[in-house]
């Protein structure tokens, strides 16, 4: 549905003679509703019993959120599962009603997103009635820590397994972690583009969490404050120098576009099988690295600076699984130094004996030199060799002597 502004007085779907409706989705988009009519088209949409997902895109609300509550209770409960509410335009959104009544409408929601909507807060009383929800977006919104203990009260969203408070104004990392410890069943926590700026050595989460994003938040080390029941973690484009923590069950790894000069160490990190640090500054890599993680399947090492050395190219050419493992290879894998390579493919540059082994070959050739001399001062005095040299100079120097004149 595009680009209406809608209308709604007695009008009903029962009119329809094919009812139930197969519709299984229903979008708006670019849609103009007022608290009226919404409270309206909740009571219709409740006649399609096969619709389980509702979507809003690009619309504006002129209202402040005062619906007909008892009639849409009195209609009966929503079949819907999933609602996803993205770029709604309120108005007055700081005057927006906390939906007191509608708790019998919203416990059969799996799914909920509202995004890019200036949302700042979600009242406690509702929240908790959010029984069966599973997923839960709230990003790009005006989420700030003290309005979240409201909306993370004690008995809010019981069964949340995924939250997404990614592009909000939370400003600590240590208060957001204690507000999502109210969640007992969350699994994966998205809270990258918020500006935490430090990370605190000890935080509390919650104990199955095991998904956790922090990418673009400001961080430039990371403490153990990060959880170690975590299998996924992501702290990209961030400022880290270093990565070193005890994090057993933790598989994938991405530390993309951050200062890292080189892998972490894998002790700490023993079961890792993906890994990215793509655009960070290392220069290169090594066998023992390399060989350290012994679960690797995936490793981005692409768009660092790497000095084509003889060793690199060595450990390069020389792994054949080297080409299974990289992402990107040998495309993106590109030489930045010596200024004779700089630009080629790691894979495809190959360096000269000289180039890798100039003081081997300086030494061979020393060595070849002083042999040679030898041999020969060797067989000059076997053969008299300086001798004949001498009778030699004495018979030039005879021939050079000038003839008298005649008297």
């Amino acid at each position: 549905v595009r680009d209406i502004r809608l209308e709604i007085e007695k009008e009903t779907l029962v009119q329809n003679a094919t009812l139930p409706f197969r519709i299984q989705k229903l979008t708006f988009r670019d849609a103009s509703f007022t608290d009226q009519y919404m409270s309206r088209i909740l009571v219709l949409l409740k006649d399609i019993t096969s619709l389980v997902e509702l979507e809003a895109i690009d619309c504006v609300l002129d209202g402040k959120g005062e619906w007909d509550i008892k009639e849409i209770a009195r209609s009966g409960k929503s079949f819907v599962e999933t609602v996803s509410l993205k770029n709604i335009v309120i108005q007055n959104f700081h005057l927006f009603f906390d939906l007191e009544g509608m708790e019998s409408q919203i416990n059969q929601l799996k799914r909920l997103t509202v995004a890019s909507s200036r949302v700042f807060m979600v009242a406690c009383k509702l929240a908790k009635h959010f029984s069966s929800l599973l997923y839960l977006d709230f990003s790009d919104n005006l989420l700030v820590n003290n309005r979240l203990k409201e909306t993370i009260c004690e008995g809010a969203w019981p069964s949340l397994q995924t939250l997404n408070l990614s592009e909000n104004s939370l400003k600590s990392l240590k208060n957001t972690a204690n507000s999502v410890t109210r969640l007992p069943k969350l699994i994966n926590l998205d809270i990258s583009q918020n500006n935490f700026g430090e990370m605190p050595d000890v935080c509390e989460w919650p104990e199955n969490l095991k998904y956790l994003n922090l990418s673009s938040t400001q961080i430039s080390e990371v403490t153990a404050c990060i959880p170690p029941t975590l299998e996924v973690l992501d702290v990209s484009a961030n400022n880290l120098r270093g990565f070193e923590l005890q994090l057993p069950f933790l598989k994938e790894l991405y530390l993309t576009k951050n200062q890292l000069k080189t892998l972490p160490g894998a002790i700490s990190i023993p079961n890792l099988v993906v890994m990215s640090v793509r655009g960070n500054k290392l220069n290169g890599l090594s066998k023992e690295e390399f060989v350290s993680f012994k679960k690797m399947e995936l490793l981005d090492a692409s768009d660092n600076s790497f000095i084509c050395s003889c060793e690199f190219l060595s450990f390069i050419h020389h792994q054949a699984e080297i080409a299974q493992v990289l992402v990107g290879w040998p495309d993106e894998y590109i030489c930045d130094s010596p200024l004779a390579v700089r630009g080629a493919q790691v894979g495809a540059v190959h360096l000269s004996l000289m180039e890798c082994h100039r003081s081997l070959v300086v030494s061979l050739i020393c060595a070849v030199v002083f042999l040679v001399i030898l041999v020969l001062v060797a067989v000059g005095y076997k053969y008299h060799a300086v001798w004949y040299l001498r009778m030699t100079w004495a018979w030039l120097q005879a021939k050079r002597k000038p003839k008298r004149a005649p008297p």
